[in-house]
């Protein structure tokens, strides 16, 4: 694909995927991409680009879940749902990135929003999305408390050190069990044990909602997603893409967020 091509495509399905927004009823934002400085900002995006202009500390922005924060902390805005579509930069390269926060997420909120970006993925690719991964460390949390087990053993999970599991644990333990089983059934024991907690509840009700026979549906302990700040279920979707073609997941207790791939998900 020439370059010309490939930009004109990319800002037709931005103004696409924008116009779907503001149809939803999400309100579009679009912010000067040079933001005060902030030592949070700079914990969970340690590759920000960060200068000093008159004794006053600037980020360039690097990721639009914190601007939005921001923004919504500094003018107490009303709006619950924000939806965007703009340039940001990350170790030092620049790139686009599209998607929605929403602010006091209910679960059926979650799920509409997922709902919503993967109609309009497959709509916009013609095909299925393929694969759908979630997790939420809360899961392990379970597991340490139910068994008593050090906190140590979540990087185990992490890593998927399975053989460093069944030497702590044994092999008759529930934990190595699971870890040890097919990823694809990772979902139906962990329900075994925890179905009646509100954290596998969801994924249930979500499972639910999504799956289908042509779609994965993966629950995987192991799986981390690469911004630090999500704290509860957070999920990645794909094409047939090694990247996904949308990520995302609950933050700061009643948050959630979603990010639309136009880089290399699989729509250009």
């Amino acid at each position: 694909m020439t370059n010309n091509k490939f930009i004109l495509q990319r800002l037709a399905l931005g103004q696409k995927y924008l116009e779907q927004l503001d149809d939803s009823g999400y309100t579009l934002v679009d912010m000067n991409m040079i933001e005060p400085f902030s030592i949070d900002d700079k914990y969970h995006h340690p590759t920000s680009v960060v200068f000093e202009r008159n004794n006053a500390m600037y980020a360039i922005r690097s990721d639009w879940t914190r601007t939005l924060l921001n923004f919504n902390s500094n003018f107490y805005s009303d709006d619950k749902r924000f939806g965007y579509f703009g340039p940001v930069v990350r170790e030092n390269e620049s790139f686009y990135q599209a998607g929605v926060e929403i602010y006091k997420a209910a679960e059926k909120d979650i799920i509409e929003a997922l709902l919503m970006h993967m109609n309009f993925v497959e709509e916009c690719a013609e095909t299925q999305i393929k694969t759908l991964v979630i997790n939420n460390d809360q899961l392990i949390d379970l597991f340490i408390e139910k068994y008593k087990l050090p906190d140590s053993v979540r990087q185990l999970i992490y890593t998927k050190n399975i053989s460093e599991l069944r030497q702590q644990l044994g092999k008759d333990h529930d934990l190595y069990k699971i870890m040890s089983a097919k990823v694809s059934d990772q979902f139906k024991m962990v329900s075994e044990i925890f179905g009646d907690k509100e954290v596998m509840q969801a994924i249930t009700h979500l499972k639910a909602k999504i799956s289908s026979e042509d779609r994965k549906f993966i629950l995987d302990l192991s799986f981390r997603s690469p911004q630090n700040y999500y704290n509860g279920l957070y999920f990645q979707a794909f094409l047939n893409s090694n990247s996904p073609i949308l990520s995302g997941g609950q933050y700061n207790s009643n948050a959630f967020g979603i990010a639309l791939n136009l880089t290399d998900g699989g729509l250009l």
